[in-house]
């Protein structure tokens, strides 16, 4: 893969895990659906799995990218979105056999954790043809990135540091100061407990 091309690819990489973390939120925070544990972890493996594109975008502004440091942020993503996918496919099969209406509300007929299911095998094969379209002979440094693709950059970066602080902030307010979450949340357990 191309210098340009593979730096375009790892930006596109984190910025759909925050659009997926976006989605995520809009159900939090539209609908007033309160996030169960294991789908608070399938968030925290998504943010994981972007660090490693993040790495490679990050090392792109301060110097020259090795090949393995591409290779290292490539294979810390698809790490972590096979650890997520373990945790959304638990989930799925939690609540597949009917009558069980699954877990809080569906996007096209699917709930979320079955996006995420979706999400993080699409992650894998991303990562893994990123991975595998890496050429030793293709270092990526800051002198070829474009402008617009440092900018890209800041974006996509700021964008991760901001669902990370915000996903924290949300389970702190969704647990309070319990040493447990229960399993189907009804508020946030925070406010909850201070009115």
């Amino acid at each position: 893969m191309g210098n340009k091309l593979g730096l375009l690819f790892a930006n596109l990489y984190v910025l759909g895990m925050c659009g997926t973390i976006g989605g995520a939120y809009i159900f939090q925070f539209g609908l007033w659906e309160y996030p169960c544990p294991m789908c608070l972890l399938q968030r925290m493996f998504m943010l994981l799995s972007a660090l490693g594109p993040a790495l490679i975008v990050y090392r792109s502004r301060k110097g020259t990218v090795t090949t393995r440091d591409t290779a290292s942020g490539w294979g810390w993503a698809i790490m972590c979105a096979l650890l997520g996918s373990t945790v959304s496919i638990t989930q799925v099969l939690m609540h597949i056999v009917p009558p069980d209406p699954g877990y809080a509300g569906a996007l096209f007929g699917l709930h979320l954790y079955t996006w995420a299911a979706i999400t993080f095998a699409s992650a894998v094969l991303a990562a893994g043809t990123a991975l595998v379209l890496t050429h030793e002979s293709e270092p990526l440094d800051a002198a070829t990135a474009t402008p617009a693709l440092r900018g890209l950059g800041t974006v996509s970066l700021y964008l991760l540091a901001f669902f990370a602080l915000s996903n924290l902030v949300a389970c702190f307010f969704l647990q309070g100061f319990h040493w447990q979450m229960p399993g189907d949340p009804t508020s946030y357990a925070f406010f909850t407990d201070l009115f």
